[in-house]
């Protein structure tokens, strides 16, 4: 049985545990002292090469750049930057209605301010409870009328849970 090239080259490097065994393999065969010859010979010409210095850095293009920013995708971003659009444009077009709803209150306390903003608000949604939409597209269908504040809290919940939504996907896209 013969040595591996794995032996002789763990040999080499002083880093086998059987160096005595392989002593006396390699004083009773020939084939593989002379291989061990051969792969010193290699180790040998490969140290008398001189260094050389490549034309391209190759390690930059694989290491990561600290000065880089991580950049979100294409999509994520244009998502990001209609949603925040959309979002100022219903700002913009409800800023009028919040005008006619809560007039300007010139009082001279705080307390009173808070007390006229607290019945305004509750004169607003009794107006909402006893405002009914009728639902008339399906005829066929018996005419439930759904109140607009229910509608109101339901738009707040769904816009709540896009908010959340977003901001959970945001926040593992940073840390992945």
């Amino acid at each position: 049985m013969h040595l591996t090239n794995e032996q002789l080259n763990e040999y080499l490097d002083n880093a086998s545990t059987e160096r005595a065994e392989i002593e006396t393999h390699l004083d009773s065969c020939d084939e593989c002292a002379a291989r061990l010859s051969a792969l010193q010979a290699l180790f040998t010409d490969l140290d008398s090469l001189p260094d050389v210095e490549l034309s391209t850095n190759l390690a930059a293009r694989f290491s990561p750049r600290p000065s880089l920013t991580p950049q979100l995708p294409r999509w994520l971003t244009l998502t990001a930057t209609l949603q925040a659009a959309a979002a100022l444009v219903a700002l913009i077009v409800a800023i009028p209605f919040f005008s006619i709803m809560i007039p300007q209150i010139e009082t001279p306390s705080f307390t009173t301010w808070l007390f006229e903003l607290q019945s305004l608000w509750t004169s607003w949604l009794d107006t909402l409870s006893t405002f009914q939409l009728p639902i008339t597209q399906f005829p066929n269908l018996p005419a439930y009328p759904v109140e607009l504040s229910t509608l109101f809290i339901a738009l707040s919940i769904v816009s709540i849970f896009w908010i959340f939504g977003n901001g959970l996907l945001l926040r593992n896209h940073r840390h992945s």
